[in-house]
């Protein structure tokens, strides 16, 4: 890697020149300690045969797989910074595991700054353990989340071993694809598709990064098959036309942003998510040049009041792996820029409410809103939905799966407090 970061520096003017031509007048195209290097991996994590499945009801056993499931890594360095960016495929890794994989990087490279996030799959391994055969039984597979952490450890250090110096690009707009809703308001939607594309000097496509908000959960309760929903249809399509890895980003889900279901099957889920890749290169064709500057990273660990005696009773029972801190949960959230693009987290799944409120908070245009980021705390919502008298369609359940009223305005503070 030492020779290929020479050979970079000794590049002639010329040359430089011709790979950033559109860069910003701020930022320097000679200097090394503002380009971006960038390497990314991937690996298998599909269940086994005999699996419980998370989301929907329990002692919902895995009989196979229909496609893959993966875990994806992007390293991205700038400067002393590393930033090193997962997306896995379930249903929300909680923090216990994150810090896991967090530890197990950090022992590797010691500077990292470590970013996981899921997809929200409703056809993966039950990674949180309420969704065993009982209340009482954890639907954990220990052997698997142990595979599950080892393999997402050595995706990062494979991708950060595969980093080249690149150029990104970064689009973002508005894209109300007609099969996602918010069953809950039908108003409160956070529609922003944004993707940032990086390129190695010779322009191929090294990685991408594409964020939006619907749960995958074209599938449904009756299905048994191991799967990514529309996840899968997106990774295809966009595998097919650009190079590299491609990383499906989970944006602000809760409150309740679902998609139409239709028949529920693998072909419409495949269909949608092909659907949602080609929204994502359209909106990638009107992309520019992504300013190459030093990346920024900042984080905060908090801890958040846990008024549901739900959780507390599945925590006493053994079943919800989690230690409380004076009767809170801990979990945490980051803020990171490269270049134009910011990219904020939320521990669980977020009203729309919230990704509006951060993008405005934020005051940019290509905000990159992540939520089940570093925890999968559980719905985290508006307090009016936990009034008396509350009229929202499913509030009783999203409240039943949720922290409680003080989350959401609590996050929005976190975050003031990491910009500041």
């Amino acid at each position: 890697m030492k020779n290929i970061h020479m050979a970079w520096v000794v590049l002639s003017i010329s040359a430089v020149f011709s790979v950033q031509a559109a860069v910003s007048e701020h930022s320097s195209v000679n200097d090394v300690s503002a380009t971006l290097w960038v390497g990314a991996a991937a690996s298998d994590i599909t269940p086994a045969e005999g699996t419980y499945l998370a989301g929907y009801g329990k002692n919902r056993v895995s009989t196979g797989s229909s496609d893959p499931l993966s875990v994806k890594a992007v390293a991205i360095e700038s400067s002393d910074t590393l930033v090193l960016l997962f997306t896995i495929d379930s249903i929300g890794l909680t923090r216990p595991d994150v810090l896991r994989i967090e530890q197990g990087i950090r022992e590797k490279l010691p500077a990292a700054n470590v970013v996981v996030s899921s997809t929200h799959t409703h056809a993966g391994a039950d990674v949180v353990g309420i969704w065993g055969s009982a209340l009482w039984r954890s639907g954990r597979d220990e052997a698997y989340l142990d595979r599950l952490v080892s393999l997402a450890v050595d995706t990062g250090v494979a991708a950060y071993s595969a980093r080249q110096a690149v150029t990104s690009r970064v689009a973002s707009m508005g894209v109300a694809l007609p099969w996602v809703k918010n069953l809950s308001e039908p108003e409160l939607l956070d529609t922003q598709l944004s993707v940032l594309q990086f390129l190695s000097l010779q322009g191929e496509t090294v990685a991408t990064l594409t964020n939006y908000a619907c749960h995958p959960t074209i599938l449904g309760p009756d299905n048994t098959l191991a799967s990514a929903d529309f996840v899968q249809g997106f990774y295809t399509h966009m595998t097919q036309s650009l190079a590299g890895e491609h990383l499906f980003l989970q944006g602000s889900i809760g409150g309740w942003v679902q998609p139409l279901q239709g028949d529920r099957s693998f072909e419409l889920a495949l269909q949608l998510g092909r659907e949602l890749a080609a929204r994502s290169l359209e909106v990638l064709a009107t992309s520019q040049v992504n300013v190459q500057v030093p990346l920024i990273f900042k984080s905060q660990t908090f801890d958040v009041p846990l008024d549901n005696w739900g959780f507390r009773l599945l925590i006493w029972l053994g079943v919800l792996e989690r230690e409380l801190f004076d009767g809170a949960m801990r979990t945490s959230m980051a803020w990171f820029r490269i270049g134009d693009a910011q990219f904020v987290t939320h521990p669980g799944e977020t009203s729309p409410a919230y990704s509006l409120a951060s993008r405005e908070l934020l005051d940019t245009q290509h905000v990159f809103v992540m939520g089940l980021t570093q925890d999968a705390m559980g719905y985290i919502l508006k307090p009016d939905y936990f009034a008396d008298g509350a009229t929202y369609p499913h509030a009783e359940y999203l409240t039943s799966v949720s922290v409680g009223e003080q989350a959401g305005p609590q996050i929005m503070q976190v975050l003031k407090e990491i910009l500041r």
